[in-house]
């Protein structure tokens, strides 16, 4: 793919808006019970993963007691923090009673017994999850849980109502990061093309983020091209699809632009209010497509610091190539220090109330690339009902370059606008309104 973005002035071949996703290493696969926020599963190796609880996420929680059953034979063990009893008259159930009430953060490890043929899906399948003997997960729940639920609107109501941040259940348990994803896995990502009005011929040209179902929030610069602002009806948006390229694929939704709007304060030269709305007709709601919540109005960006986040993207791949498959992988908010004291050169123009920096720094091999500009990148919020709901909280906007090179250096911090700050704006311009984001 082409590299789509221009240096700064002050920066030549420094730094440049990101146009793709570089990962080298496995795969991680997460198994999250019903979406819930409390606890989690990391595969580590074939039939064994790791448990990770955070009663962090819950204030004045009393002494706790946890019950887990599962749909297949395992084992659970664990370090001295944590006493587990399995139960004598199902093999399957266990509890898990911390010492600490003063600790949050618990992990243990669960092994499965039981043979299965396909080892990259055998997980550790929970059929019940209690907390202080409060089912939270259970065959109900997640019978309950199924895209027509997040569709809340009322037979009275005069707007359509829906829950934002959440997905089918098949692709809210069990979803691999560091890889390839699957259509479904991040609903609310979409590719951005340009066409030639002239020929047949359109260019993959950047990410952007489902907020409303007549509005996708992407980078301002998303909608320049040398030097001149992009014509509306140039813009096309596919929704819906792992693969950009799949003309065939299920879940598939296509929109041209009826309006884009840059955000006011905008400029190519300045790494502020790096945003633009861009109207479609009516997307429809499904299991592939969905929307994201906005952070905001509040916010607080020394917060984020050492947060781990997701981003995903279409970009270039770490051989250099355009991926035409969609890609995810974790990153770290840093702190602004660590981004200036790795190049002040380069991150000290870029740096400022309304943007942040991520990455893993010079030893990563992990990073957005040239082709992801306008992609989020999303946090996992707990919600009343105990479910994660995904927020948007920044959208790809610069990358560093190492001298002499022009495409994204994935040892260089990402840098971001950040969602919050421009809550109001955003807001004015996609037909939302704010209500709570659970479902009755």
């Amino acid at each position: 793919m082409n590299n789509i973005m221009k240096c700064l002035p002050w920066l030549l071949y420094l730094i440049v808006n990101v146009t793709a996703m570089s990962i080298n290493g496995s795969a991680l696969m997460r198994y999250d019970p019903c979406g819930l926020g409390v606890i989690y599963f990391d595969k580590i190796a074939d039939r064994l993963w790791m448990g990770a609880m955070n009663f962090g996420l819950y204030s004045n929680l009393p002494d706790t007691l946890v019950e887990i059953s599962f749909g297949k034979e395992v084992s659970i063990f664990s370090d001295k923090s944590i006493t587990v009893f399995n139960d004598i008259s199902n093999k399957n159930k266990f509890k898990l009673i911390p010492h600490d009430s003063s600790v949050k953060n618990y992990n243990f490890y669960a092994a499965i017994l039981s043979n299965s043929d396909n080892t990259d899906t055998d997980f550790p399948l929970v059929t019940e999850f209690k907390l202080n003997n409060v089912s939270l997960c259970n065959e109900e729940i997640k019978n309950s849980m199924t895209i027509e639920s997040l569709n809340v609107t009322e037979n009275e109501d005069n707007n359509y109502q829906h829950v934002c941040g959440r997905r089918s259940l098949d692709h809210t348990e069990l979803v691999s990061v560091r890889t390839e994803a699957d259509a479904g896995d991040w609903p609310w990502h979409v590719a951005i093309f340009i066409r030639d009005l002239n020929t047949t011929e359109e260019e993959y040209y950047c990410g952007g983020n489902i907020i409303s179902r007549t509005a996708i929030l992407t980078a301002g610069h998303c909608m320049r091209k040398d030097g001149k602002t992009i014509e509306t009806n140039r813009i096309k948006v596919v929704a819906g699809v792992s693969n950009r390229n799949d003309l065939n694929q299920i879940g598939r939704q296509t929109y041209f632009a009826e309006e884009a709007i840059l955000h006011p304060s905008y400029s190519d030269r300045l790494a502020v209010a790096d945003l633009a709305v861009i109207k479609v007709n009516r997307l429809q709601y499904t299991k592939y497509v969905q929307p994201i919540c906005l952070w905001g109005p509040v916010y607080d960006k020394e917060k984020l610091f050492g947060v781990q986040a997701t981003v995903v993207g279409f970009g270039q791949t770490e051989t250099n190539e355009p991926s035409k498959v969609l890609r995810s992988t974790y990153t770290m908010i840093q702190n602004d220090t660590t981004c200036l004291n790795f190049s002040y050169n380069v991150y000290r123009e870029l740096l400022n109330e309304f943007t942040f920096c991520a990455g893993y720094g010079p030893s990563s091999n992990i990073n957005p690339r040239n082709g992801d500009s306008g992609g989020g990148l999303v946090l996992g919020v707990l919600q009343p009902d105990h479910r994660i709901s995904w927020f948007l909280r920044g959208v790809l906007s610069k990358c560093g370059v190492s001298p002499g090179h022009r495409d994204c250096d994935p040892t260089y911090y990402v840098v971001y606008t950040d969602v919050g700050p421009y809550y109001g704006w955003v807001y004015h311009h996609s037909g939302l309104k704010f209500t709570v984001n659970i479902p009755n």
